[in-house]
């Protein structure tokens, strides 16, 4: 099973927790209930997974989330404090997702992403981008997710790539001719790939209606504008790749 780290001070949440991964039975888990609980866990055990509360009674500052990306984790933030200022705070950290505990049973949505992130192991993505900076930080971020990416850089080599990897279910294409060309890409793609078992995002840097809709006609399944956010572009995966047979 898979290594789990919580890191909670509240004895409710703990237990909330605990009785959902039981039932499910997936996840091998710890907990600490402060910032030096946890680095000691840290020091002693390797983890695939976390999930923290981000204001601890030793660590008020967000702390905890450093400390877990030493140890090259990226947790999943379960607080009440989220707000502008922890966004700026946290620009740079490595993060999967930020759940806030004020809404009814949200740890079930802890434990789903949680799920979530092991099946997504098995959903291999394609993205082409003759960007290396850009296809680098589309691909970081595919991975603190879990997903088996591959970056490419022109219509050739996604063609390829997708020959060598059926199993492929989500192309992201960076729109940036003459390299990529995202209607060619399209138009192949659905020539033997249908929507059912592999989705497409088409990203690009700027609205234009016409273009949008001839993607759609092609067979895109999806575009977004290149100045989206990180939850916007997680959303739109999770959209389109829970859509497949």
């Amino acid at each position: 099973m898979s290594k789990l780290l919580i890191v909670e001070d509240s004895i409710i949440v703990q237990a909330i927790l605990k009785d959902l991964l039981d039932e499910i039975a997936l996840f091998d888990y710890d907990f600490a209930s402060n910032y030096e609980e946890a680095k000691v866990l840290l020091s002693k055990q390797r983890y695939e997974y976390s999930v923290v509360e981000r204001v601890l009674k030793d660590a008020s500052h967000g702390e905890i989330i450093a400390l877990l990306n030493k140890h090259h984790l990226a947790p999943i933030v379960f607080t009440n404090h989220i707000n502008e200022d922890f966004f700026d705070d946290f620009e740079g950290a490595q993060i999967v997702e930020y759940i806030q505990k004020v809404k009814h049973n949200n740890e079930i949505t802890v434990v789903k992403r949680l799920q979530q992130l092991q099946q997504n192991k098995q959903i291999t993505v394609v993205v082409v981008s003759d960007s290396i900076i850009y296809s680098h930080y589309l691909k970081q971020n595919l991975n603190l997710h879990g997903f088996k990416v591959f970056n490419v850089k022109n219509n050739e080599e996604a063609y390829e790539k997708i020959d060598l990897h059926p199993e492929t279910s989500l192309l992201i294409v960076d729109s940036n001719e003459p390299y990529v060309d995202p209607m060619k890409v399209v138009t192949y793609i659905r020539e033997s790939k249908s929507s059912d078992t592999l989705k497409i995002i088409v990203l690009s840097e700027e609205p234009n209606s016409f273009f949008t809709s001839s993607l759609l006609h092609a067979g895109a399944d999806d575009y977004l504008i290149k100045d989206f956010s990180r939850d916007e572009f997680y959303t739109r995966v999770y959209q389109n790749i829970n859509k497949l047979s």
